[in-house]
């Protein structure tokens, strides 16, 4: 009795001893965890603080809305909505965009304040729709995909403005979050879910068509690599499903061909890649590098892993990941097929919603791979480095003001008098001027054309192949300074090199510039400009009301210039 009271006093002691040693350990751990998790989610939110304040700063001093803004503005507000059915060819989105600006402005109506707003909410959506995934994905916080947005000046930028991009990114990324989300879950809400965002994607940006079928293909990749034959034809239906709604505009936009040939050029891989650059933030401060090094370090942590398990385990996560890496992929190549199809010149702006995917599959992966403490580590710098820096990234993008075009406007509306003539170039500025002007003297563009309302590139084309394009516009410049009235120019006069006759161009595509639109402009303008200065009794500049600080976005900077007397 003795004996075995003894022994059992010695297990527990020897158990009680060997007892706090484990409990300690485990509690340290636990312990270095929850800190992680803490610092973490504090970084996640000063991110997401950090980015809103910068959407604000961007809502504040964007100022009047630019060309294509007005644009959709103007496709919005036409009478009826048979009319914005019969002219959303001549703009870059489906109808329901449109239609949805017309919604929001019914409500709200059409001050400048009113749609910086909306590029407000827009913006902070597109936060959200990371915030949301990493909940559908239950992998934490999305701290690479906040960290890579806060550095894009695209998506702080673009992603704010009246135009379908901003909106059509938020409906993707969640579109992606929700089809990813069937590799972990298949209920009939999740498939519907998915289904909707995917449809909805696709009718408010067309670019989104070429990431709905990299997303449902990579889908169903994964799941025949599982075997699951029935579930890969299911994530199949979705995105096709998505694809053959908009089969209704094609035979519009297929029309449009006859005429969007003057705004077509011969995208290249290179050029492609440089503004896939650009698109990603500011080369200067080396931004397109961060991202490269994310995904090259995520690539190696990916084949680390690969190797450390050597086919005999299964990596946690390891569908998502594959998932990712194949959107990433069949999105960039899909993305540059897309642009070669369309042979439009590139621009910052169409890449908003192919590095918001790539910003989730990245956030995704690395919150999928990085889960012991050193690369938590690893993580959390990088997102504390984009706290750091997102306000220095690209600030002086970000306080731009879009356009000077409304205050080029209420100047000459104050000084024109009725009989003047106003000559605005080129003539897509006419879009805005349009919007903003409400002065007594008649205006024309260059050239003139009829309808101002949206980009009319197909009245364009015709008089790009008139033999007299701007004769009108010289007759009416004649007698307007003939009868002691004057002409202003709005951008400006375009006067060639001392010594040298303007630049004329035979009808097109008879010269090497072929349908090159912007050269046509620039011929025409110059003609005119010289005529109107061998003309013209005084040439001078006119004064903007603009302070000397304020930066204008290159794209729509018009100065002021006014003629007046005949010789």
């Amino acid at each position: 009795m003795e004996l075995s009271l003894r022994t059992g006093l010695q297990f527990t002691s020897a158990k009680d001893a060997g007892s706090p040693k484990i409990s300690s350990e485990e509690t340290s751990s636990r312990e270095r965890s929850d800190l992680l998790k803490r610092a973490e989610w504090m970084i996640a939110i000063l991110l997401t603080a950090t980015v809103l304040f910068l959407l604000m700063v961007r809502a504040t001093h964007a100022g009047a809305l630019w060309r294509d803004e007005c644009a959709v503005v103007h496709l919005a507000r036409m009478p009826s909505i048979s009319d914005i059915l019969r002219n959303f060819p001549h703009e870059a989105f489906p109808p329901l965009f449109p239609l949805t600006i017309r919604a929001y402005t019914a409500v709200f109506g059409t001050s400048d304040t009113v749609f910086r707003i909306f590029g407000f909410c827009v913006g902070c959506m597109i936060i959200g729709a990371f915030w949301a995934n990493s909940r559908l994905f239950r992998s934490g916080v999305p701290l690479v995909g906040l960290a890579l947005l806060s550095l894009s000046t695209t998506f702080l930028v673009w992603g704010t403005t009246i135009r379908g991009y901003g909106l059509g990114s938020v409906l993707i990324v969640l579109a992606f979050g929700f089809v990813g989300r069937l590799l972990l879950v298949s209920s009939r809400a999740a498939h519907i879910a998915a289904a909707l965002f995917c449809l909805a994607a696709v009718q408010i940006l067309l670019y989104n068509s070429v990431l709905v079928v990299a997303i449902g293909a990579s889908a169903g990749a994964v799941f025949l690599r599982r075997r699951r034959l029935k579930r890969a034809l299911v994530v199949t239906a979705v995105s096709a499903a998505s694809i053959l709604s908009v089969l209704p505009y094609v035979p519009a936009y297929l029309q449009a061909r006859n005429w969007n040939i003057v705004v077509r050029g011969a995208p290249t891989l290179h050029s492609f890649w440089n503004h896939l650059e650009l698109a990603l933030g500011n080369p200067a401060h080396g931004i397109p590098a961060l991202w490269y090094v994310i995904a090259l370090g995520l690539t190696g942590l990916l084949i680390w892993r690969i190797y450390k398990i050597q086919g005999s385990e299964r990596l946690p996560q390891w569908d998502l990941i594959w998932f990712c890496v194949l959107v990433c992929g069949s999105s960039l190549v899909g993305y540059y097929a897309f642009l070669r199809m369309l042979s439009y010149l590139a621009r910052d702006w169409y890449y908003l919603a192919l590095i918001c995917v790539i910003a989730a599959a990245l956030d995704l992966v690395a919150a999928c791979l990085c889960t012991v403490p050193w690369l938590r580590l690893v993580r959390l710098g990088f997102g504390l480095i984009a706290l750091i820096a997102a306000p220095f990234a690209d600030w002086s993008a970000i306080i731009e003001r879009q356009t000077n075009i409304d205050i080029v406007a209420r100047t000459v509306a104050v000084q024109a008098a009725p009989t003047d003539l106003i000559v605005v170039t080129p003539w897509v500025f006419g879009v805005t001027f349009q919007h903003y002007y409400h002065g007594p003297a008649s205006w024309v563009t260059i050239p003139s054309i009829a309808d101002h309302q949206v980009h009319r590139y197909d009245l364009i084309k015709l008089k790009m192949i008139s033999t007299n394009p701007i004769d009108d516009l010289a007759k009416a410049v004649r007698a307007t300074l003939v009868s002691g009235n004057r002409v202003w120019f709005v951008n400006g006069l375009n006067l060639p090199p001392p010594g040298e006759g303007p630049w004329i161009l035979p009808p097109a595509p008879g010269s090497r510039f072929e349908w090159d639109n912007r050269a046509y402009t620039a011929s025409w303008w110059q003609q005119l400009s010289v005529f109107a200065v061998l003309h013209a009794k005084r040439v001078d500049s006119v004064a903007l009301p603009i302070p000397e600080s304020t930066q204008i976005n290159y794209l729509e900077e018009a100065p002021l210039t006014v003629v007046e007397g005949w010789r």
